[in-house]
């Protein structure tokens, strides 16, 4: 017997075996239509072991690249949220910037707020002083004015008295 497995040796095996059966029943050798027989038993199982074997080989090719598409998919899907992620906290960060340059706003509107009625009242406080001021110097202006005229009394009390000797 030949122990070749090989896809020619398989196919030799099977014509070899085929030969040794005819030749075997044409002589009358039992144990050569046996031997004949177990050749091509031998060549069909080797023929389908390989065809096993190939098939075997596909089925954990198309395993294989089952695993990396959905090793893909599971990385893509990794990477989608990864972004989405990225947009949600980037639009996070635009909101707090929203918020603050909001929250800056009215805190300036609101000291700007604070800035004019601060500047009003001290405009009515200047105003108010500057009118005392006025009042202050018309009141002086006008004590002045009394005094000037309590001195010409004065004056003219005294000239009086120079001229008629009585004190």
């Amino acid at each position: 017997m030949s122990d070749s497995t090989d896809v020619g040796g398989g196919m030799f095996d099977k014509l070899k075996g085929k030969a040794k059966e005819a030749i075997g029943s044409a002589v009358g050798n039992d144990d050569l239509t046996t031997e004949g027989r177990l050749e091509q038993d031998k060549a069909d199982a080797a023929r389908e072991a390989k065809r096993l074997e190939t098939e075997a080989a596909q089925v954990e090719s198309e395993a294989q690249v089952e695993a990396e598409l959905r090793q893909n998919t599971v990385e893509q899907q990794r990477l989608q949220a990864e972004q989405v992620a990225r947009q949600r906290e980037a639009q996070l960060e635009a909101e707090r910037k929203r918020s603050e340059e909001q929250l800056d706003q009215q805190f300036d509107q609101r000291e700007r707020a604070v800035e004019q009625a601060a500047a009003r009242q001290q405009g009515a406080a200047n105003r108010e002083e500057i009118d005392a001021l006025a009042e202050k110097a018309q009141a002086e202006q006008e004590a002045a004015r009394i005094e000037a005229q309590a001195e010409a009394a004065r004056q003219a009390a005294r000239s009086i008295e120079d001229t008629t000797g009585t004190p």
